[in-house]
């Protein structure tokens, strides 16, 4: 099997960046930041008789840490958990034969391994704990998932016929696969279609507004030496597809990130989740869940063992699959550390499927067991679902004797049931959703709603949410303006290689990948080129990648830099940053700048950016029509589309003559259609 011989990673630290604080909410403290890695490196690995090693790794991702339960006792903190938002990337630079050969199989195999590794402890839903105070209850700190993400795979468009000289033309056979935190989902397959319609919907559990969406398009290819083809990929945050109105069609990218003129439709819904005893009256449709089981095991009480056979371990059974916790071994000498006492601190997250209720719901089995190699069972019991629901809250919480020793086992069971968003009353209007998805992508936070009160009534216009919303995000235009230092370099026969170079840009958060065109046979290449983004907080990082494009072959990497909005800004707004590479200088150089909008009262307010910016200029001419008083809905979803930066005598104070249930006519819908 694949192992590592030896490890080392060097010299060049981690950065942690792009760092936010989210609101105290409900005794917890939020924060999440970036970790990133481009490192020199030294790591052996050895498969059977094969050989290789790794020299370089590009390491990205985004973890969010949370703090509780809080105290007025040192340490102040009980636990922090922790966890990446997405799975991270991980580009490996290959060393020995692999380098060579350039075995993709091997990246492939290592990447997998690594991301399952990865996905299974650390990827939202999983977090890792560590308690600041051993005396934690860890069910007290425990945090439970948000609630579902009910996503659609609604249609695609601009899919190609593969043009083929000696065989038959391929009209692409497509398919979706759907990724969010440690699940895939795969749709059907739409034979010898361009415009495939699938209207197919999957459940995912849902951590995170900010939790990674990733898409991939496949055209299905049967034969013994035939595999499928990849027709593109594109990411999206839950919260960017809120932002759409719950709809979003995205452009796949190839794997060099650039368009490929085909596009996917994604619905997205996200449903509470509710303990409600009849929730599971009726069958849930396939691939939807009916609910989630929460199982937590804290700790066992007085083993019958020796300290030095102890090895002990939980097992739980539930419809068929079990769940295991770690093994706790007698470890001397160390303060705190009963292994006759054991404590497990883990939690499984179980979906409710179709096929549990159907069968109807199984009991929960609790296995104490000792020994890593073949345990032996020292007791068991089991917790029946009638009880489950029965209980206060669907919610049982106890320690049980197990087994004849005289042990006991501490845990926790709560079953909730899928509460859908928006039965009865239709789709939300835009301006709400929109309200909604931005207030969480801004503020966040564990247990943020994005789904409207009941008693809400429809014809209500914007909300305090929208209001607060409109005071507090502000929008930045990010301009990639020009480069220098890239050199010439010589080829075989004495040719010369003038660079061909491209940005990639990726910005906070955010998945998207922004590219810019690609400036031939140039070493001072100049692009001015511009994207608009939400500005939750100037200290958004802005993550750049320098290519030289190469028609034979992969492109070449030339460097990155990383630099925050407020850096650009207290540069007066524009700034020269030197790429990196492996941590090391590379002498080129990148301009780029950044432009905060600005909102005045009333109709002609100017988005007018600098010089640099030709695009901001642009106001959408439903904003400068003649139409009269304003409604507050019209002016609220101008300031949405604007951006605010507060401002004197600023108001969103509808005219007296303005009806209060007036509705959002086309113009405000063009605007919120329009919020990126």
């Amino acid at each position: 099997g694949l192992h590592f011989a030896k490890v080392d990673f060097g010299q060049v630290p981690m950065v942690f960046d792009n760092i936010v604080v989210h609101p105290l909410k409900d005794g917890t403290i939020q924060f999440d930041m970036d970790v990133v890695w481009d490192g020199l490196c030294d790591i052996d690995l050895k498969a059977g008789a094969l050989e290789f090693g790794v020299q370089n790794i590009k390491f990205f991702g985004r973890m969010q840490f949370v703090m509780n339960p809080l105290s007025d006792i040192l340490p102040c903190i009980g636990a922090i958990q922790y966890a990446f938002v997405s799975p991270p990337t991980i580009d490996l630079d290959f060393t020995g034969l692999a380098n060579v050969a350039d075995f993709a199989a091997i990246d492939k195999v290592i990447q997998n391994v690594l991301d399952d590794i990865i996905a299974s402890l650390l990827v939202l839903p999983n977090r890792m704990t560590f308690k600041m105070d051993p005396a934690c209850d860890y069910r007290k700190a425990f945090v439970p998932p948000i609630g579902v993400a009910r996503v659609t795979a609604v249609s695609g468009q601009g899919f190609k016929v593969e043009k083929r000289r000696l065989l038959k033309d391929d009209v692409p056979d497509v398919y979706l696969k759907i990724k969010l935190g440690d699940k895939v989902w795969q749709t059907s397959m739409q034979k010898n279609n361009l415009t495939p319609e699938w209207n197919e919907t999957a459940d995912f559990l849902l951590s995170d507004n900010n939790q990674v969406l990733h898409v991939e398009a496949w055209d299905e290819d049967k034969g013994m030496l035939a595999s499928d083809d990849e027709l593109g990929k594109t990411s999206m945050t839950i919260a960017e597809i809120l932002l759409e109105g719950k709809t979003k069609e995205v452009e796949l990218l190839d794997s060099e990130n650039r368009g490929t003129g085909a596009f996917v439709t994604l619905y997205c819904d996200v449903c509470r989740l509710k303990a409600d005893p009849k929730a599971f009256d009726s069958l849930p449709p396939s691939n939807h869940f009916g609910g989630l089981l929460t199982i937590i095991v804290t700790k066992a009480f007085n083993l019958p063992l020796s300290r030095e056979e102890a090895e002990s371990s939980v097992k739980v059974k539930y419809g068929g699959k079990e769940y295991l916790t770690g093994v706790v071994v007698d470890v001397p000498d160390c303060p705190g550390w009963d292994c006759l006492n054991p404590v497990y601190d883990v939690s499984f997250l179980v979906p409710i499927t179709p096929e549990h209720v159907k069968e109807g719901l199984p009991d929960v089995i609790f296995e104490l067991q000792n020994g890593s190699n073949k345990p032996s069972t020292l007791g068991s019991f089991a917790v029946s679902h009638k009880s489950l629901l029965a209980a206060p809250e669907n919610t049982i919480k106890e320690i049980r004797f197990i087994g004849e020793g005289g042990a006991k086992l501490e845990f926790h069971l709560s079953l909730h049931g899928i509460e859908v968003v928006d039965t009865g009353r239709g789709p939300p209007s835009k301006s709400l959703v929109a309200a909604e998805s931005l207030m969480a992508s801004t503020q966040g936070g564990i247990g943020h709603s994005l789904v409207a009160p009941d008693e809400t009534p429809e014809a209500q216009t914007i909300p305090q949410a929208a209001d607060e919303l409109v005071r507090k995000v502000k929008k930045v235009y990010v301009t990639i303006i020009g480069g220098k230092g890239f050199k010439i370099t010589k080829k075989k026969f004495g040719m010369k290689d003038i660079p061909d170079v491209y940005c990639t840009v990726k910005y906070g958060s955010s998945p998207k990948v922004w590219r810019t065109s690609t400036v031939k046979n140039n070493v001072s290449p100049e692009w001015r080129e511009s994207e608009k983004y939400i500005l939750s907080n100037e200290n958004e990082v802005i993550s750049l990648d320098a290519w030289d494009a190469n028609s034979k072959g992969g492109d070449t990497h030339y460097g990155s830099f990383r630099v925050t909005v407020a850096a650009v800004l207290l540069s007066s707004g524009k700034i020269e940053m030197e790429l990196l590479n492996k941590g090391a200088n590379t002498g080129c150089f990148v301009t780029l700048s950044c432009f905060k909008t600005s909102t005045q009262r009333g109709i002609g307010h100017s988005l007018v950016a600098p010089d640099e910016n030709p695009e901001a200029q642009a106001i959408p001419q439903a904003v400068d029509t003649a139409r009269g008083p304003l409604s507050k809905s019209l002016i609220a979803a101008e300031s949405l589309m604007a951006s605010t930066q507060g401002g004197i005598g600023h108001s969103l104070v509808a005219p007296d003559e303005t009806p209060e249930a007036q509705t959002i006519p086309q113009a405000a819908d063009e605007l919120v259609r329009k919020v990126k």
